[in-house]
């Protein structure tokens, strides 16, 4: 039997165009900082180029980008950079903004860095349907002097889209910086100058791209106030040190041209998708969806089946498909999600949910099996 990936939240195949793109350039020599010989010129080329198609597809210019290790670093750059910034701005501001619905790569920083400033760190009120209360949101910003806001674009756990746009117009009513985790945001249009964002964080392979490559937009990456957490050579105007990966550079800029080519094809055939697994698994089990079904990542499904302990089922279908009770860097953690308790979904319920992601290379017959396996376990369970 042929093994499901139905995780594609967690982590997407690279495409085999990207593969294709990134191959030549891994056996090419030269450094893209040794502007003596034409081996370095040629890298520096590459980069250049990339950098046009990401300026292109995120409305932004080259000197607003820097290179990550991926959204992790992306978003620890933006909190342990900005912050400062914001500071020197602000003086008087004395709190820090988000909710629950973050990525651990950014709450945990801003514990870190509310604690190392001294500033206030409160969450903002989730709704039952997975969305930032923006109600909630306006009464903290009025009720506090708000230095700082991160909010997702996407959150890739329960797959909800937030409603950025609303987030950012707060921001500027309340002269709050803004950071935006937009890793999951890929079928999304995503445009850093249109937004009017402070810092953007995006991830190649969550958009079919290479693993440890990502991007950090800000329009203060020449603010001398710029603090760069890695140290070394001068590379990227001195804000990043470390030799450019430039294959992995090529490959995310062709997946990041791919997917802006194709996303909205691509995001109405996940749906359907998507939607064929629900209604084949509601025909079968008792399945309740957390979030708003319409205004999501396209692929994404968070569930629960009825008194079924979502461990127990993954465990049990290993290694036949796989998918995840959350995000992947929270492990197989059984904790409380703070997500669903924000969301006010009781702890027993919590526990029987699990999250579904399908993708480009997800087949209907795919589907189909993986309706097949999870009823077929469930019922396993249930003897």
């Amino acid at each position: 039997m042929k093994n499901l990936y139905l995780d594609y939240n967690s982590h997407t195949p690279c495409d085999t165009s990207v593969i294709i793109a990134m191959h030549d350039v891994w056996s090419q020599p030269g450094n893209p900082h040794s502007g003596s010989h034409s081996f370095g010129w040629a890298k520096q080329q590459l980069v250049s180029d990339s950098l046009a198609t990401f300026t292109d597809i995120y409305d932004c210019f080259e000197e607003e980008l820097l290179f990550t290790s991926g959204a992790t670093e992306a978003n620890n750059l933006a909190i342990y950079s900005g912050i400062p910034i914001a500071k020197k701005i602000n003086p008087k501001a004395d709190t820090i903004l988000t909710s629950h619905l973050e990525h651990k790569s950014v709450l945990n920083p801003l514990e870190i860095a509310a604690d190392k400033y001294g500033l206030k760190l409160l969450y903002v009120d989730i709704t039952s349907e997975g969305i930032i209360d923006l109600k909630d949101m306006q009464t903290k910003l009025e009720q506090n002097n708000v230095l700082w806001v991160s909010c997702t674009m996407t959150n890739g756990v329960i797959g909800t889209n937030q409603p950025i746009y609303q987030v950012v117009e707060l921001c500027q009513r309340y002269n709050a910086m803004l950071h935006v985790d937009a890793s999951q945001a890929g079928y999304l249009d995503i445009a850093c100058h249109d937004l009017q964002v402070d810092f953007l964080t995006l991830s190649a392979h969550k958009i079919y791209g290479p693993s440890g490559i990502g991007l950090l937009y800000s329009k203060h990456l020449q603010n001398p106030e710029f603090m760069p957490i890695i140290s070394g050579g001068g590379q990227q105007d001195g804000l990043r040190a470390g030799t450019l990966p430039v294959p992995l550079i090529v490959g995310f800029a062709q997946a990041a041209k791919i997917l802006d080519d194709t996303k909205e094809t691509e995001a109405s055939g996940l749906r359907a998708l998507r939607d064929r697994l629900l209604n084949g698994l509601n025909q079968a089990l008792p399945i309740t969806v957390f979030g708003d079904l319409d205004d999501r990542h396209p692929g994404n499904l968070y569930l629960a089946i009825e008194n079924i302990d979502s461990m127990q089922l993954l465990n049990n279908l290993q290694p036949h498909i796989a998918f995840s009770l959350g995000s992947a860097c929270d492990g197989l953690s059984r904790e409380y999600s703070p997500i669903m308790k924000a969301m006010g979904i009781p702890k027993n319920i919590a526990e029987c949910a699990f999250r579904i992601c399908i993708g480009r290379m997800t087949t209907n017959e795919e589907v189909d099996l993986a309706i097949k396996l999870i009823t077929d376990g469930v019922n396993k369970i249930c003897r």
